[in-house]
């Protein structure tokens, strides 16, 4: 009789172990196939440095497995486009949300590692008639005097614009959301310059005058550029307009 029970007892307790076996495997394998399904994750497509303004050549989504998500990832390129790097990002890293601002936290944050902000003042000619936005990019012309006669230079080319008046986001303003221009009273307008520059333009602002050039967004080519002195004019370099009909 007792071995009788025995065996019961065991078979039975074999049957729930098998049971709670399948179970768990079961279970194991639901979560190990929802863990490996892929999933849209935002990551950088190049480095991009501390400060950086992130835009939609910077970035794309890949499909990864859920398992190597991080928490906080972002999903869509809309999450993170016009935002501040507030760390460096590695090319092919996840973008966290963590690790970006959308500004307005400290101009600090949008100056680039090895650059100085410094602002200049301007007026509606010498500005663009006000039309600047913050990540814009301008070269900077300085024309000074130099033995009587007006010497024109180019001082920067392709500099990021960082702050037009008070105003550092890009971010639409509530006046920019009602039809108002940003910055179309600001008088003055802050670059991203290295040290050198920010020298020069300190300089120039006090014994020259200096003008703001609007680029197309993008357009990061140096040309090279020989001052123009005295009254006469001279014809455009070799390769200017026909790089400009390249675009």
């Amino acid at each position: 009789m007792n071995s009788r029970m025995t065996l019961l007892v065991s078979a039975i307790a074999g049957v729930l172990a098998a049971v709670f076996a399948y179970a768990w495997f079961s279970s194991a394998e639901r979560s190990l196939r929802e863990m490996s399904s892929p999933a849209p994750v935002l990551v950088a497509s190049r480095y991009i440095a501390s400060g950086a303004r992130v835009d939609a050549s910077a970035v794309e989504v890949k499909a990864f497995p859920r398992a190597f998500i991080q928490p906080g990832a972002l999903a869509a390129v809309k999450d993170a486009e016009g935002q501040l790097a507030l760390a460096p990002i590695a090319a092919r890293e996840q973008l966290l949300a963590n690790k970006l601002t959308k500004g307005g936290v400290a101009l600090a944050l949008a100056v680039p590692p090895g650059r100085r902000a410094v602002t200049v003042a301007v007026d509606a000619a010498s500005g663009v008639a006000g039309l600047l936005k913050p990540g814009d990019l301008v070269d900077v012309v300085v024309t000074a005097d130099e033995g009587g006669a007006p010497r024109t230079s180019v001082l920067m080319q392709a500099a990021p614009v960082l702050a037009v008046g008070k105003t550092f986001s890009v971010e639409p303003s509530r006046k920019e959301e009602e039809g108002s221009l940003l910055g179309a009273q600001a008088d003055t307008v802050t670059l991203a310059a290295s040290p050198f520059e920010a020298t020069q333009l300190v300089h120039f602002e006090l014994a020259g005058r200096i003008k703001l050039l609007l680029r197309s967004p993008g357009d990061v080519q140096r040309i090279p550029l020989a001052p123009i002195s005295g009254r006469s004019v001279r014809a455009a370099p070799a390769g200017d307009d026909e790089e400009v009909r390249k675009r």
